[in-house]
């Protein structure tokens, strides 16, 4: 690590130490966390990572390859990135890290644009269908069991058929029904 990069690693701490977006993977690499709290799906993540030369010759590599970008195709994240790098010219031989981040919270609702969620439809019907599965399961697995397999089939499980209502919410609590009708025999 040079002194260069040194310095503004020193200075990105200074900046984004109460950011809960920003994160130092290593000395070298950054990332920050980009969310959208209207739709997730349109939230990424970018990765910085410094070469051996960098800032005099070498440019900051920009990654998109990260898990929480798992649901972006390829050529959204290439169009992100394309759009970062025209900017690099400008950034040439200095110290670009704070300058990436700030151009993509600038060009933020731009950038989300080119995520169009094509396969938001598909993922949501299956998930409906992969819960539907699951409870015909779990009512068909429950038949014939005794009543020491059930409970602790609902302890591991839960009781999913009854709208999440804990085990027992109506019985009858016999010492009060005994109290209201009178009758102890």
């Amino acid at each position: 690590m040079n002194e260069d990069q040194s310095d503004e690693k020193e200075v990105l701490l200074s900046i984004y130490e109460d950011d809960e977006y920003f994160k130092l993977v290593s000395d070298t690499v950054y990332c920050y966390k980009f969310t959208c709290e209207d739709n997730e799906l349109k939230s990424f993540m970018i990765q910085i990572t410094w070469p051996k030369d960098y800032p005099e010759s070498d440019n900051a590599i920009i990654d998109l390859d990260s898990f929480f970008n798992s649901h972006l195709k390829e050529h959204e994240k290439e169009e992100i990135i394309s759009r970062i790098k025209s900017q690099y010219d400008d950034w040439a031989g200095m110290a670009m890290t704070f300058n990436i981040i700030n151009y993509v919270i600038d060009n933020l609702e731009e950038l989300r644009e080119i995520i169009k969620n094509e396969n938001v439809v598909e993922r949501e019907e299956k998930e409906v269908i992969s819960l539907e599965k699951k409870e015909k399961l779990v009512i068909s697995s429950t038949k014939g069991m005794t009543k020491g397999q059930k409970r602790r089939f609902y302890d591991k499980y839960g009781n999913i058929d009854a709208d999440d209502k804990p085990r027992g919410w109506n019985w009858v609590d016999v010492v009060k029904h005994l109290n209201k009708t009178g009758d102890v025999s």
